[in-house]
């Protein structure tokens, strides 16, 4: 079995079910890493992506972790502003655990008002708690942005103006600076460290105002892919045109519904502003249930990262903004440690660094490499590109588990269990439409009836023996997605390819050609008459290899 390349780490699972919200956002802008290579992909969709690997310092022989980004933007700072609601409806309910210590108590009432354990303090307290999760990411700033009837971004210095910190940044006080104003803000107020009115509860405008001033302040943050985080527990009206704003800017907007008044269905304004950039919309049942889906949640473009050193890898921790962090254990030497990302798309991506292990008394033998504690060894799945289809989707998946760099499967994943899932477009849930085992040799084969609300495919192998799970896209087929319109005469056949532009097209009747056609942007169209069953396409993909289907 040739060696894999990578996938996915995880199920893809998101905080209960999918829901918009209108409150928090957070914002970020992630670095990009020069000289990493990228592996073409099929899929139109799929955007250049880059992955580093920070400098780990000098660290001795015993644990060492690896970190870095992975990301689809370019640039060389990581912006985040945590955005989130405070209109009326944050008062209730209360008494709920935001602090998540396992009680209710003094601790819950986050921001002082008398008001114990509410909604708003667990938004302020999910905002602090993601942003303790991104204290190592190199190279990232933060900040707050609150809203009700009107919107704000806090101003984090005492002593002039700052709108983005280091996560960590204290400045010489007890708490850092960030977390000082999240607990500042009240209904309708941003206490520090400069006053700022929101206004009230009943103009109805609350998510324009928060999305216009996420995007005037990102707007003022160095290059690099800005990403926000928007809580809330209700809903609003978005405008097209700032709905429009918010799909160019590039920035990247994951949503998070707070209980049964928020809903990520596709009509409302939090499904549409998340899916316009491609991320989530996630419904979150209780808010002491805020603080885990914000930290645990993941890019949506990203699949995993695997970390290989001397041929042991394993896969990454990944936090929602791509940071990345991967467990080594490793004695005394100089080894050069590989980072491949695997995007949604299908793309990959890897990148290198060179890094020393000095030596340490208690520390393993020079040259050893084996995963750090608690860290799970990769996986890949490989997808065969599926054959040629009238369809979108193929319904027949094949193809194979493994290790990368390994060419027998490890004993410890014979007979684990794949999904096959499905999902209408990029940040959607993803749907489980069949499942199996794979056999002694790693392989699977997997069924489904496409629909055509679907457009994405993905095959998950679920986490086994110390080894992570890992997620797969479906290559799209040479020919695909066709559709049949009438016109004077006869019909016009329109089809996906991924062959290049300007490949040859040919449709077929009887051995005699009928019409003829160039590929171009990853279409063709012919044309025909009378019975459509009657034809084939055939297309020469490259090198002289035709690529035939049937109609």
């Amino acid at each position: 079995m040739a060696p894999f390349v990578q996938g996915r780490s995880g199920t893809g699972r998101r905080v209960s079910s999918r829901t918009r919200v209108t409150g928090a956002l957070v914002a970020l802008t992630i670095g990009a890493t020069a000289g990493a290579v990228v592996t073409p992909t099929a899929h139109a969709y799929a955007a250049a992506a880059t992955v580093s690997i920070d400098s780990p310092g000098s660290p001795a022989a015993g644990p060492v972790t690896l970190s870095g980004t992975v990301t689809a933007a370019s640039g060389t700072v990581t912006s985040v502003l945590y955005v989130y609601d405070t209109t009326d409806s944050t008062a209730a309910p209360t008494h709920s655990d935001c602090s998540g210590n396992g009680s209710v108590g003094a601790e819950d009432d986050l921001n002082a008002d008398g008001n114990l354990g509410d909604v708003l303090d667990c938004e302020i307290s999910g905002a602090m708690a993601l942003n303790r999760s991104l204290v190592s990411n190199s190279g990232l700033q933060a900040g707050v942005v609150a809203f009700a009837d009107d919107a704000a971004a806090a101003d984090l210095d005492p002593h002039g103006t700052a709108t983005f910190l280091p996560p960590g940044f204290t400045g010489g006080d007890a708490a850092p600076r960030i977390e000082t104003a999240a607990r500042s803000v009240t209904r309708g107020h941003i206490g520090l460290y400069d006053p700022k009115s929101l206004g009230g509860s009943g103009a109805g405008t609350a998510f324009n105002s928060a999305i216009r001033v996420a995007l005037d302040t990102l707007a003022t943050a160095p290059a690099g892919p800005k990403w926000v985080m928007f809580l809330s527990d209700g809903q609003a009206a978005i405008d097209d045109a700032l709905l429009g704003r918010l799909a160019q800017s590039g920035v990247k907007l994951r949503s998070f519904g707070i209980g049964a008044g928020a809903t990520c269905a596709k009509h409302s304004s939090l499904y549409k502003m998340a899916a316009v950039t491609g991320e989530a919309c996630s419904i979150v049942g209780h808010p002491s249930l805020l603080g885990a889906g914000l930290v645990g949640s993941q890019p949506d473009s990203v699949n995993g990262v695997n970390v290989t050193i001397k041929n042991v890898s394993v896969s990454a921790q990944i936090n929602a903004v791509g940071g990345w962090s991967a467990a080594f254990n490793l004695g005394a030497g100089t080894y050069t440690a590989s980072a491949t990302a695997i995007m949604a798309s299908g793309a990959s991506v890897t990148t290198h660094r060179t890094i020393t292990v000095g030596p340490s008394a208690n520390g393993p033998a020079p040259g050893t490499v084996s995963p750090g504690a608690g860290a799970l060894r990769a996986t890949v799945v490989k997808v065969s590109r599926p054959p040629a289809s009238r369809d979108a989707l193929p319904a027949k998946v094949v193809g194979r588990v493994g290790v990368p760099h390994g060419h027998a499967l490890p004993t410890r994943l014979k007979r684990s269990k794949v999904l096959l899932q499905a999902r209408p477009a990029a940040g959607d849930d993803w749907t489980t439409v069949d499942r199996g085992r794979i056999d002694r040799q790693g392989r699977f084969h997997l069924t489904w009836r496409p629909k055509s609300k679907h457009s994405l495919l993905r095959v998950t192998l679920l986490p086994r023996n110390g080894y992570a799970g890992t997620s797969a896209a479906v290559p799209s087929a040479p020919i695909s997605a066709c559709k049949v319109s009438s016109r004077p005469g006869g019909w016009n056949l329109t089809c996906l390819t991924t062959a290049p532009d300007h490949s040859s097209v040919r449709l077929v009747k009887g051995g005699a050609v009928v019409d003829r056609a160039r590929t171009q942007g990853g279409t063709f169209r012919l044309h025909g008459s009378g019975a459509v069953s009657k034809y084939t396409v055939d297309l020469v993909a490259g090198s002289g290899r035709h690529v035939r289907l049937p109609l």
